[in-house]
């Protein structure tokens, strides 16, 4: 039940790039060879490292938080190269900073491709659930026999032929899960595509949620 992902999907992938932010500002001071630095220098070495830092979390809001950091930096760095230079600037410091906007750019790209795989049932502000790549069969409306791409306490995203023709955004229905034990939970549609569709958990409670919950920890799945 595990589900091969490709190059902007994954931990190993999305983790290291955070660091790298968060290395950018101990690389840069190495490169300037002048014992002083201007306030912008100061502002955007915390900028990338806070960028860093909130990519590091799984929650939609500080990923946004995080792609306007990485936009502040690269304009910082922009600035300084163009308004702000020391006389003494070494060679290697101004091409580093010119590398680091490109890389910044580069994760920043990442960290917006990643971003549909967020959770997005969760609220901006709330806590975001761990959801799993697991393809389990479900049963939509008492009727639809369907399967899972991915599944969390909060919801799930679900494979659907003609999907745009059975469901619309908004739309209510029951959502059987025969796999943990015969639970039915009801639903609300949050997104329509081709083929699937996204659905949030309502009304569900905390017993359920746990049921679910406790079942995807057990089954050593990939997650999303």
């Amino acid at each position: 039940m595990r589900k091969t992902v490709g190059i902007t999907h994954g931990p190993w992938v999305i983790v290291p790039a955070a660091f790298i932010l968060m290395v950018i500002p101990v690389m840069d001071f190495t490169t300037m060879h002048t014992g002083s630095t201007v306030p912008l220098e100061i502002i955007g070495w915390l900028v990338v490292f806070a960028a860093g830092v909130s990519f590091l979390i799984r929650h939609k809001l500080l990923w946004l938080v995080g792609l306007v950091l990485c936009a502040l930096f690269i304009a910082i760095n922009l600035s300084h190269l163009m308004f702000f230079q020391e006389p003494p600037l070494a060679t290697e410091a101004f091409a580093f900073k010119i590398v680091s906007s490109i890389v910044v750019a580069g994760i920043a790209w990442l960290y917006f491709a990643r971003s549909p795989d967020l959770d997005r049932r969760q609220h901006w502000l709330g806590q975001t659930a761990h959801r799993y790549y697991v393809g389990i069969p479900v049963v939509l409306g008492g009727k639809d026999q369907c399967k899972t791409l991915d599944l969390s306490y909060t919801g799930a995203r679900i494979a659907v032929f003609q999907a745009r023709e059975k469901f619309k955004v908004g739309q209510r229905l029951s959502v059987e899960v025969p796999d943990i034990d015969g639970i039915l939970c009801q639903a609300k549609v949050i997104a329509v595509g081709h083929s699937e569709i996204r659905v949030h958990f309502v009304d569900t409670s905390d017993h359920e949620q746990e049921q679910i919950r406790q079942w995807l920890i057990s089954q050593n799945l990939q997650s999303v």
